[in-house]
């Protein structure tokens, strides 16, 4: 079949027809809160533009208030323009709320954009295994959180402690160690942060130890102490075994003798112990008082959690580190002993 030279010539009339249409389509797109601006002369004098500003969208927010909160903090000139281009667009109702990073003087429609995407700013803390309160706030300060100062009143105020229900003298054990995501508008809000991270550990814990520990009749809080102290000592793939020495020794009314006890709230973890720290009377050194500790000494992981309630299938009484990342576990004091003397080349400090 022929195809006559005016049918050509039309078809290629409509697709160029068709190809102007959609190029001054978009053109019209975006430039639509100008022409709006032109015909309506809403524009008001903008701010500086290019400068950041960390704006909050509350949830609920109506388009209208949407625009106004835009339009005082200088990212758009107009607010009536700003609905005008979503109303157009049909997405008057899918801006999500959130903390938002913007840019003084932008285009409507390409706040738009971003408020429709949900790309919201957030700050982000990861808070390690085995960090105690002190840790955590100078890494609070550091992220300005909160100041130390703050963030130790706040985590020791009794009051707070009922409102969380913790039956402690402080959150100590209770801020699970993980990565949180933070709003700008939540950053100095300590109190928010610590509520998330104590969220965060009853889901561990209910899910994984509450069972297990009531059917031994420990509380949380003398699960988590013994978990604490279980964290600062055991190496990897070490917990369940660390955690039955412990174990052995409370059946056996031994003093835990954990040397990470010893310091707790007087010098920062890990600094050198020495005798007379292991000799000092204070409430938490468990070479001077049989049992757990009153209280946790660190934030306890999942893993450590775990073992406390599920420890291994062991006679172990001892433990030295082998000063190369993991212990030599031992069932008496004489093969103790003899494995302090190879790897650490010192009499024992430990005593039945």
């Amino acid at each position: 079949m022929k195809v006559g030279f005016f049918s050509i010539v039309k078809t290629i009339s409509v697709i160029t027809l068709l190809i102007l249409l959609v190029i001054g389509g978009h053109y019209l797109y975006k430039s639509l809160p100008d022409i709006i601006n032109y015909f309506l002369n809403t524009k008001q004098e903008a701010a500086a533009p290019g400068h950041e500003v960390v704006v909050t969208i509350p949830k609920g927010a109506s388009l209208s208030e949407v625009g106004g909160i835009l339009q005082e903090n200088g990212i758009i000139s107009s607010k009536l323009v700003f609905k005008i281009v979503a109303f157009i667009r049909g997405e008057q109702r899918h801006v999500k709320a959130g903390d938002y990073l913007l840019k003084t003087g932008s285009d409507p429609g390409n706040v738009l954009d971003l408020l429709i995407s949900g790309k919201t700013l957030v700050y982000t803390v990861t808070v390690p295994e085995g960090y105690n309160i002190f840790q955590i706030a100078d890494l609070f300060e550091q992220k300005g959180i909160a100041s130390r100062k703050d963030f130790l009143t706040i985590v020791r105020d009794p009051e707070f402690l009922r409102e969380l229900g913790i039956d402690g003298t402080s959150v100590e054990g209770f801020l699970f160690p993980d990565t949180y995501f933070i709003r700008p508008s939540e950053k100095t809000n300590a109190r928010l942060v610590v509520k998330k991270m104590v969220a965060r550990f009853h889901s561990v814990y209910n899910k994984y130890v509450r069972t297990t520990a009531e059917k031994f009749g420990w509380d949380p809080l003398q699960v988590v102490t013994l978990a604490s102290l279980i964290e600062k000592e055991a190496k990897p793939n070490e917990h369940a075994l660390v955690s039955a020495v412990f174990h052995n020794r409370l059946r056996q009314n031994m003093k835990l003798q954990c040397d990470p006890t010893v310091i707790y709230g007087i010098k920062p973890m890990g600094a050198k112990i020495t005798r007379a720290d292991l000799d000092r009377k204070q409430p938490y050194n468990t070479y001077q008082h049989t049992g757990l500790p009153p209280g946790p000494i660190a934030n306890p992981g999942k893993e450590s959690l775990i073992a406390a309630v599920f420890p291994a299938d062991v006679d172990y009484l001892y433990f030295v580190a082998k000063n190369d990342g993991t212990h030599q576990f031992s069932k008496s004091l004489a093969e103790h002993n003899k494995w302090v003397n190879v790897y650490q080349r010192q009499p024992s400090s430990l005593t039945p």
